[in-house]
């Protein structure tokens, strides 16, 4: 199952396989981890940014718009994109 985004006016619901979800409630856990890491030790360990980046490929196909390049933010689809955006 792809990842679908509707929108409305105000609204945004996202479909996703649940397998997916998972991968991103995990990431957001390593995220939380690594920052508490951060806050106590003033260090970041390079398992810690390996565990980002991870969480960073699973939040990609939340159908945000991606700039020409892969340094480029990630925006929200303009509204005459936003109705038929898929990823």
């Amino acid at each position: 199952m792809k990842t679908t985004v509707k929108y409305t006016k105000d609204k945004a619901t996202i479909s996703m396989d649940l397998d997916q979800y998972k991968r991103i409630c995990l990431g957001f856990n390593k995220l939380r981890d690594a920052l508490m890491m951060v806050s106590e030790t003033h260090d970041l360990y390079i398992s810690d940014i390996r565990k980002l980046d991870e969480l960073s490929y699973a939040m990609m196909h939340l159908g945000f718009e991606r700039g020409e390049h892969h340094w480029t933010d990630v925006t929200i689809p303009k509204e005459d994109n936003a109705k038929s955006k898929r990823n």
